[in-house]
C-alpha cells in the first residue's frame, strides 16, 4: 500500500508540475501571437501614413511635443526680407516629371502639372504635404500642358483629393492614354462647395491666346490658334504632343516667370511668329521639356531675355536631361541688346541637385531664388538680410500670408 501511496504521489506530483508548464505554453502562444499581430498592425499604418502622406504632420507634432520647432520661420540665407503682397513659384522636386506650385499674391493656388516617370516615385507626397503644410483645401486652378504621363500622373488623385475650381487642359483624344481620359473625365465631373452652394467647375481648353488675371497679377498663355492646333490622340508623335504646352508669362510687380511645360522647337517657332514674345522682358525661365535638346532655341532665349533658369529633371535619367546641348546654350547666351540686366543667365537652377526651387517676387518687385538643398546658390535682386534669422518683423514668409487664404472674383478669359 505504502508503494502505491508513493506511485500515486509521483503521479499527483507529475500532473501538478505540467500544469505550470501548460500555462506557460499558452501564454508564450498568446504572446507571439500578440507580437505577430502588432507587427501587422504597424506595418499597415506605416502604408497608410505613406499613402495618406501624413509624415510631415507627424513628425511637426513630435517636434511641438518635444519643443524643437522653431516659433518663426527663419528667412533662407543670401535672400531678402519681402513686403507686402507676395508671388510665390515652387518648382518641386518630383523626380523626372513636372509639378509646380503657383500662390498668387491675392491668395488664389494653382497647379501647373502633376506628373513623374514611370517606375519613379509619385509626386503625390511632395504636392499634397505642401497644400497641407499651407492649409490649402481648394485649388483655383488646375492646369495641365499636355498629355504625358510625367505631367498628369496624379492629376485624376488631386481631383479626387481637393476641390478644384477651374481646369486649363489640352485638346486631346480620349484615347491618348488612359491616364488622360480618367484626369479628363475626373475635371469634366468636377464641383466644389462655395458658401453652401454646391457648383460645377469651369473648364477651358488651352488653345490660342488667353490671360489668366487676379489681383494685381496676370498669367499670358499662348498656344496653336484653334486653326493651327494639331489633332493629338494615341498615334500622334512625341513632337506634337509636346508642341501644344502653352508658354505662359506670369507677370507680377514688374517681374516675368516664364512657363513652358514641354513646349519645343515647333511651338517656340510658331509662338515667335506670332510676335507673342516682341516685347517680353523677362526674368525667370522654366526650361522646356526637363533641357531636351529639342527645346529653349537661341531664337526663343533672345526673345525672352531671362536671367535665371530653373530644370525639372530627375537624377540619373534615362534621357540624359538636361542635355549638353541646351546646358551650353544657357552658359554661352548674351543678352542681343545689352541692358540694366544681368547679361546672360545669372544662374542655372535643377531639381535633381538643387531639390525644390522657389521664386518668390514681392510687391516692391524684389525677387527671391532658394535652392531647397544648396543654399550657396540663393539669390535676390534686393539686399541680402544679414540681421538675426529669428527677427522676421516686417517679413513676409509664405506660409503666414497663405493662412489667411483671400478669394478674390477676379478672373477674366481674354478670347
Amino acid at each position: 500500500m505504502a508503494g502505491s501511496k508513493n506511485s500515486t504521489a509521483k503521479k499527483g506530483n507529475a500532473r501538478g508540475r505540467s500544469a505550470p508548464k501548460r500555462k506557460q505554453k499558452r501564454n508564450n502562444k498568446f504572446i507571439a501571437a500578440l507580437v505577430v499581430f502588432l507587427i501587422i498592425l504597424l506595418i499597415a499604418a506605416i502604408i497608410f501614413i505613406s499613402v495618406k502622406g501624413l509624415w510631415g504632420g507627424i513628425i511637426d507634432y513630435v517636434k511641438s511635443l518635444l519643443g524643437t520647432e522653431d516659433e518663426r520661420p527663419s528667412i533662407p540665407a543670401g535672400t531678402a526680407k519681402l513686403q507686402g503682397d507676395v508671388l510665390e513659384v515652387r518648382m518641386l522636386d518630383i523626380g523626372q516629371g513636372d509639378c509646380i506650385l503657383i500662390l498668387f499674391p491675392d491668395g488664389k493656388t494653382m497647379v501647373m502639372d502633376i506628373g513623374s516617370e514611370f517606375g519613379t516615385t509619385s509626386p503625390w507626397n511632395v504636392i499634397d504635404g505642401d497644400l497641407k503644410e499651407l492649409d490649402i483645401e481648394t485649388i483655383d486652378y488646375l492646369f495641365l500642358t499636355h498629355t504625358d504621363y510625367d505631367h498628369i500622373r496624379d492629376a485624376k488623385k488631386l481631383i479626387e483629393n481637393y476641390q478644384i475650381k477651374k481646369f486649363y487642359f489640352p485638346r486631346a483624344d480620349l484615347d491618348t492614354t488612359e491616364t488622360w481620359k480618367k484626369a479628363y473625365e475626373a475635371a469634366r465631373a468636377e464641383t466644389y462647395l462655395e458658401n453652401g452652394e454646391i457648383k460645377k467647375s469651369e473648364y477651358r481648353e488651352n488653345i490660342g491666346s488667353y490671360e489668366i488675371v487676379g489681383k494685381n497679377w496676370t498669367m499670358k498663355c499662348y498656344s496653336f490658334d484653334e486653326k493651327d492646333y494639331p489633332d493629338i490622340n494615341k498615334k500622334s508623335s512625341a513632337e506634337l504632343k509636346n508642341a501644344v504646352s502653352p508658354t505662359c508669362l506670369l507677370e507680377y510687380a514688374g517681374r516675368t516667370v516664364v512657363l513652358t511645360g514641354d513646349s519645343n522647337e515647333k511651338s517656340e517657332e510658331y509662338l515667335i511668329g506670332k510676335g507673342y514674345f516682341d516685347s517680353v522682358d523677362a526674368d525667370v525661365l522654366k526650361v522646356g521639356h526637363h533641357g531636351s535638346r529639342s527645346s529653349t532655341s537661341n531664337e526663343f532665349l533672345n526673345k525672352i531675355d531671362c536671367e535665371y533658369a530653373i530644370i525639372s529633371c530627375g537624377a540619373d535619367n534615362d534621357y540624359g536631361h538636361p542635355t549638353p546641348e541646351v546646358l551650353e546654350r544657357l552658359e554661352k547666351y548674351r543678352d542681343p541688346v545689352p541692358d540694366d540686366d544681368y547679361n546672360g543667365y545669372a544662374q542655372v537652377y535643377r531639381t535633381d541637385k538643387d531639390g525644390t526651387v522657389t521664386v518668390q517676387v514681392d510687391e516692391r518687385g524684389v525677387m527671391n531664388l532658394i535652392s531647397e538643398d544648396d543654399a550657396t546658390k540663393n539669390t535676390t535682386t534686393g539686399t541680402p538680410y544679414e540681421g538675426d534669422s529669428s527677427d522676421i518683423s516686417g517679413a513676409v514668409e509664405t506660409a503666414a500670408i497663405f493662412s489667411k487664404r483671400q478669394t478674390y472674383d477676379c478672373d477674366s478669359i481674354a478670347a
